[in-house]
């Protein structure tokens, strides 16, 4: 009942504040505010925002699985590497994108989303693979946590490795294809043309996770007690971390390395009282979404027609509220 409860009070409003973003998203243009028809609005405006929304929403509903999944109040989607593999695949991507571009456009861009997407996987395969012997013995992993302790310590070792690998493309990259590199890293909407895959990969995640919903909490207050609730903990924590996976890939191969989304607005919601993981887990997609679509409207009209990196503008905005609003927790 008492998730019920959360579900009717909080979900309503997080949907209602998603209309109204999308609705100031499709308004903003670099050109200035103000709503526009053809094709303007159905090849760039539409595409972006929607693009933005689902990258939000996928960013946010993992960092809300990992920070349940381990405990642990600093996890993002970065923490145990998917983040860092992605950004690795769409790289190496874009160094050979020139050649692409040179031919089609397109080409180019769809060599970046598999290259993000093939990225992800690696990475999630070699996390599940190191650790598969660990997750499917959940009364051994279950002492002192060491099934959550030695999932964040293979997350950091296999990130460590990707910014490694990042920092050498950098280093070996031509001069002509740096910057469009270290601006896809900071977290790039601009020209963002194919926003249902990501879309549809925040749908399937929530949708995986979503009914085990209230397994969830119960392991977030501890191995041991879930086990004597009853949970398939290695099922539960396999299930979590295949679905960050898919969210976190999907929205890197779009938007680049946005960060900072994921980590934040879960604390955010948890200080105003969303704390059941039922309600917790739809209600961080749409503020999540909601969050990146909004801030990419001001990164188109700032300094408009200049655009800013979203990734960014999301940190810069979002860090003086967050601080807010841990202070008024705190007090």
């Amino acid at each position: 009942m008492r998730n019920r409860s959360h579900l009717t009070q909080w979900l309503p409003w997080a949907a209602l504040l998603a209309v109204a973003a999308l609705g100031v998203g499709l308004s903003a243009g670099s050109s200035g505010w103000g709503w526009v028809g053809g094709e303007i609005m159905s090849e760039i405006r539409a595409p972006r925002v929607l693009a933005g929304f689902g990258c939000g929403a996928a960013l946010a509903l993992a960092g809300a699985l990992m920070q349940l999944l381990t405990r642990n109040a600093l996890a993002d989607p970065a923490v145990l590497g998917v983040s860092g593999g992605a950004a690795v695949g769409a790289m190496a991507a874009l160094l050979f994108a020139p050649a692409l571009a040179a031919t089609t456009g397109a080409a180019a861009v769809l060599a970046s989303m598999l290259g993000a997407g093939i990225g992800a996987l690696v990475a999630t395969a070699v996390l599940l693979g190191l650790s598969w012997r660990l997750l499917s013995r959940p009364g051994i992993s279950s002492a002192a946590g060491e099934g959550t302790v030695t999932l964040l310590l293979l997350g950091v070792m296999i990130g460590s490795a990707c910014a490694a690998l990042l920092s050498l493309m950098l280093a070996l990259a031509p001069d002509a294809a740096l910057r469009g590199m270290v601006f896809w890293l900071l977290g790039d909407l601009n020209g963002v043309q194919h926003w249902w895959p990501v879309c549809v990969s925040a749908a399937v995640a929530l949708l995986l996770v979503l009914p085990h919903a209230r397994q969830l909490d119960q392991l977030a207050r501890g191995e041991a007690w879930a086990i004597s609730l009853g949970v398939a903990v290695a099922t539960r924590r396999r299930v979590a971390l295949i679905a960050a996976a898919l969210a976190v890939g999907a929205a890197v191969a779009t938007a680049g390395a946005v960060g900072f989304v994921g980590l934040v607005v879960p604390h955010a919601l948890r200080l105003l009282g969303v704390r059941a993981a039922p309600a917790l887990l739809p209600a961080s997609a749409l503020v999540g979404g909601s969050f990146i679509v909004v801030v990419d409207a001001l990164a188109r009209t700032i300094v408009a027609p200049t655009q800013l990196p979203v990734g960014v503008l999301a940190a810069l905005i979002g860090v003086p509220v967050f601080v807010h609003l841990l202070l008024r927790g705190l007090r």
